[in-house]
């Protein structure tokens, strides 16, 4: 303990003897550092945000859909070919897995679109405006704030009537109550019945800008050729793969696909969401870590420059020691803790610079960053990992200097 201790000692004092010197020498492990903690904690908060909204949206529903929007990511050829060879899905289709599954117990069509939205001569363009037919409070969460949902009988009847999101009722409706009240959706007008609760931005997205209509009347808005979504919640979490496989056998059936044929739909999941984005973040990763050991690499390559240095300014003191009946292995641990000591201080500037920059760029964006003690842990184990691996040779060569020849330097 006491040459641990003497160790860091010499290192504190090279140190602030040495500033300059120093922080070159640490910039490496500092720039390395700062780098995987700021990357990592972002990273981290994006997915620990994204599993919450997924949780929250409900991991027992999936979805039919034409075709596979990932694949415009992932393989953009599926996607075209999806695009031009499969059909549209229908209502009929929702009727048809709502009467034949048997795993699931709600099953409910959408569709959407964007247009002007306007009430009060006030305007806002852009708007989402989603048609859903009577079963969309079974499979999709969103909370009222004041009035109610579609109603099963409005729906049926293709009623010219809406729930619109909270900043359609900020920016057009308040302070008046928007129950009851006009609102014009594209060349439409519909009757207010309901206000739906305001949430949180999701990455950067507002949702809260949707207007909902009567799947009916949403197609008397913008035709009856797009394709609807199809939504299914599973009865039972614990058989949601039996589920899918039920609605994706029923589906081929309801298209009369035969046994050679490949599905003209895709189902997809909540949980193909977070694997796409797994695959993007091991991707980001994969790059940071490489670019990451160069730098490192580079630091400890400094480092041992500067060890050598150190060895050469403190001949006549290791001759000395020497001298005095010091052995090897003390002089040895003796710069190995001075090394590893000069990497450790770099490690904890790079760790707290790497958290500032995370917490700046989650103050001034829509990034949420968490501090991953267990990252922290890892980088502090490189940085001592990289001061011994880098200071031994250093060590070794002032271990191995002849004391006599070590008191004859100047």
């Amino acid at each position: 303990m006491r040459i641990v201790l003497e160790g860091i000692r010499i290192a504190w004092g090279a140190l602030v003897a040495n500033k300059l010197r120093t922080f070159l020498t640490l910039l490496g492990n500092i720039v390395g550092i700062m780098s995987v903690i700021a990357v990592v904690s972002l990273l981290g908060g994006i997915d620990n945000y994204m599993r919450q909204e997924v949780a929250s949206e409900g991991s027992n529903v999936f979805t039919v859909r034409r075709v596979n929007f990932f694949d415009a990511i992932t393989n953009y050829d599926a996607f075209s070919d999806a695009l031009k060879y499969n059909p549209n899905l229908t209502s009929d289709d929702a009727d048809y897995l709502r009467n034949e599954l048997g795993l699931a117990d709600y099953v409910s069509a959408r569709a959407s679109s964007s247009a002007m939205v306007a009430a009060y001569d006030k305007s806002i363009d852009g708007i989402d405006i989603r048609g859903f037919d009577a079963y969309y409070t079974f499979v999709n969460t969103i909370p009222i704030e004041t009035g109610r949902h579609l109603a099963a009988l409005e729906d049926r009847e293709n009623a010219q009537v809406a729930v619109i999101g909270w900043e359609i009722y900020t920016k057009l409706f308040e302070p008046r109550n928007p129950i009851g009240q006009l609102v014009r959706v594209g060349s439409r007008h519909f009757k207010v019945v309901g206000v739906a609760a305001e949430r949180p931005s999701l990455l950067g997205q507002n949702q809260n800008r949707f207007v909902i209509v009567p799947l009916g009347a949403w197609r008397k808005l913008f035709g009856s050729g797009a394709s609807v979504a199809i939504d299914v919640h599973a009865a039972d979490i614990r058989t949601i793969d039996e589920a899918i496989e039920e609605t994706r056998m029923q589906m081929r059936i309801q298209h009369g696909l035969r046994p050679s044929d490949k599905d003209d739909f895709f189902v997809s999941t909540s949980g193909q969401l977070i694997e796409i984005w797994k695959k993007i973040s091991q991707g980001i990763m994969v790059a940071l870590v490489s670019l990451v050991s160069i730098a490192l690499v580079v630091g400890g390559i400094v480092l041992m420059n500067t060890m050598l240095v150190s060895v050469t300014e403190r001949t006549r003191e290791v001759g000395l020691r020497k001298a005095l009946g010091a052995r090897r292995i003390a002089i040895v641990w003796q710069f190995l803790v001075e090394s590893a000591t000069l990497s450790f201080f770099g490690g904890v500037i790079g760790v707290s610079i790497g958290f500032a920059i995370a917490a700046a760029v989650s103050m001034f964006s829509v990034l949420p960053y968490t501090i991953n003690a267990g990252i922290v842990i890892v980088a502090f184990a490189i940085t001592a990992v990289i001061g011994l691996a880098f200071g031994t040779y250093p060590a070794v060569k002032a271990a191995r200097l002849d004391p006599v020849e070590a008191l004859r330097s100047e």
